[in-house]
């Protein structure tokens, strides 16, 4: 039994974290555990196997930090990691799984054998010429996202592809890594849930402490990049999930659309908003009910 206790404790032992705080509190939590284990065994001198203990604890510890040194920080995320050209990635996408397909590696939903998006590296040279060769409509920097980014949205002429977003970051050597991904395969929603929640192995993420807006497809009407598509109806109402929602921040949201030159607002009550286009052809109102935020779209002067 007394060698059982002490493997419970080498197994804790090897579970040591690498900070100050958890190496101080599991040398007092193992110091304490020996003492009180000594106390109450009768006929056996424990004191001399202390500094054996004690030393074991130190090589786990220090053993322990050098590992985590010479393997660097790996992604906290409990996301699926994904690997492209040695290049490992997660994003808060999910349902989501990786094929490699060539040089490519190919994006599914789960249960799904289309794929809706891939992930390549590329030369700054390919990038360009991706760019020149294609029909793009929108180029934009996304500011404040975790990594530099460009986007561009180029109008596709498919059947099941209306929209196909590009997304460019840069990586190291002129080499960036480049993702795209098909509308309606993924809803706007997700495509910008996937980017603003994007971390690189190898480059630190910058997470900004402001609310991040960001534009859907062609349109004006700007959009938390946190929320999770619910519901897409035909009959325009749209419902997404905020985990983040609150009074202030539906108000700052609301505050936010104030300043865009484009919106007006047309009245609000409580949580409920109702937003005009100011050419007239376009009203939405926006209604957070808890983390539901809605939108009811109305075209006044659409012809049925």
């Amino acid at each position: 039994m007394e060698n059982k206790h002490f493997e419970v404790q080498w197994e804790l032992l090897k579970q040591v974290g690498s900070t100050d705080t958890q190496k101080e509190a599991i040398r007092k939590r193992i110091q304490a555990t020996i003492h009180n284990r000594a106390s109450k065994t009768r006929g056996f001198q424990f004191h001399p196997w202390k500094s054996i203990i004690a030393a074991s604890l130190l090589i786990v510890i220090l053993g322990g930090s050098l590992f985590m040194l010479i393997e660097g920080n790996p992604i906290q995320n409990s996301s699926p990691i994904y690997t492209i050209d040695n290049d490992t990635f997660s994003w808060k996408l999910d349902d989501v799984t990786g094929k490699k397909a060539g040089e490519k590696l190919e994006l599914y939903h789960k249960n799904n054998p289309i794929p809706f998006g891939t992930v390549t590296e590329v030369t700054e040279k390919e990038m360009n010429t991706t760019i020149k060769s294609k029909s793009m409509f929108v180029e934009r920097e996304l500011e404040n996202f975790p990594y530099k980014t460009n986007m561009y949205i180029e109008h596709v002429k498919m059947q099941d592809v209306v929209i196909r977003y590009y997304f460019f970051v840069p990586m190291k050597a002129e080499k960036w890594i480049q993702f795209t991904f098909d509308y309606p395969k993924l809803e706007y929603a997700e495509i910008f849930r996937a980017m603003s929640t994007l971390e690189l192995k190898e480059k630190k993420p910058y997470h900004s402490t402001e609310q991040l807006y960001v534009n859907h497809g062609y349109g004006s009407m700007i959009y938390p990049v946190e929320i999770e598509s619910i519901s897409i109806t035909a009959n325009n109402f749209e419902v997404y999930r905020w985990e983040e929602a609150s009074t202030k921040e539906y108000n700052q949201y609301v505050m936010k659309l104030l300043q865009n030159r484009y919106w007006k607002q047309e009245s609000r009550e409580g949580l409920s908003s109702t937003f005009a286009s100011v050419d007239g052809n376009e009203v939405i109102t926006i209604t957070l009910n808890g983390n539901e935020l809605t939108y009811e779209y109305f075209y006044p002067n659409h012809e049925e």
